[in-house]
């Protein structure tokens, strides 16, 4: 029991975090570009940062149960508890149901038009591990899905939908999500070419390194285009720009051969979401 357990455990990347952490980073922004009260912030922060980490779990699992055959032949995955056999695809449904009923727990203490969004992100939940199979960017996908919590945080505090400015915010996002898993993807290459998988990175080769960093210039023009728009300090603004620069720097000087920088670049971003929220808290109870 306690190694299937652990498989479970496994099974929804609770041992590894960046992933969640990656997506509770814009589900907390946009809870700030709202600029709430602490209390209120308070509240949806502890909320959706606990919801991203169950919503990763469960992704995880739908995307090891399509996957699984794909994962035996990458060197990376081969070992994941679906692939090696150590849970089986029953099991991977089981935690889905279950990681799902706690979602739906979360999903009561929120507002209706954040009810609403989060349900519309679930048919992108569940096609995005397909789209490998179709297209050479799935990045792209995966930063419209990864990135929807900016647009239901926003919701959480004020209690109606979107605005263009927070829109703004979520296109950089996009962007950024694309640098970033373009990163990661980099380290699948070789067995993503033998599988028939596609990525940006089977599709840039080379250029892989160039086309992350442009993609985090993007976010950074967007991200900063957003804060402007929405009062943000002159400060804050050029941190934000200053870690896109960094980001941008380091995937243009990244070589599909420099195995070792690709899981660093990946975790500079997670780094980088962080410092983005803090400035914005920083800017909302400090600098305002």
């Amino acid at each position: 029991m306690a190694q299937k357990i652990k498989n479970f455990i496994i099974l929804g990347r609770f041992h590894s975090p960046t992933g969640a952490l990656l997506l509770a980073w814009p589900c907390l922004w946009g809870i700030n570009i709202a600029k709430p009260e602490f209390l209120l912030l308070l509240k949806y922060t502890i909320i959706l940062f606990f919801g991203a980490f169950i919503l990763r779990a469960a992704g995880c699992a739908w995307n090891d149960i399509l996957d699984r055959k794909i994962d035996k032949q990458t060197i990376r995955t081969k070992n994941r508890p679906i692939a090696s056999g150590k849970l089986s695809v029953l099991d991977g449904i089981f935690f889905i149901l279950v990681t799902s009923l706690i979602g739906l727990f979360i999903l009561y203490h929120l507002p209706v038009p954040a009810i609403i969004i989060s349900l519309m992100s679930i048919p992108l939940i569940i096609i995005y591990p397909l789209t490998k199979r179709v297209t050479f960017f799935p990045q792209i996908w995966l930063g419209i899905t990864f990135n929807i919590g900016i647009l239901i945080g926003y919701s959480c505090i004020t209690n109606i939908y979107p605005n263009f400015t927070v829109y703004i915010m979520y296109l950089g996002a996009i962007f950024w999500t694309i640098g970033y898993d373009t990163l990661y993807a980099m380290q699948d290459y070789k067995d993503d070419k033998l599988t028939g998988v596609k990525s940006t990175v089977v599709k840039m080769k080379n250029n892989s390194g160039l086309f992350a960093s442009c993609s985090y210039l993007l976010s950074s023009i967007f991200f900063v285009t957003a804060l402007l728009l929405n009062g943000f300090n002159l400060l804050i603004i050029i941190l934000v720009f200053t870690l896109g620069l960094w980001q941008t720097y380091y995937a243009f000087n990244t070589k599909i051969t420099e195995i070792y920088k690709f899981s660093k670049g990946f975790n500079n971003s997670n780094v980088c979401g962080f410092l983005i929220w803090l400035g914005m808290i920083l800017n909302i109870y400090l600098l305002n």
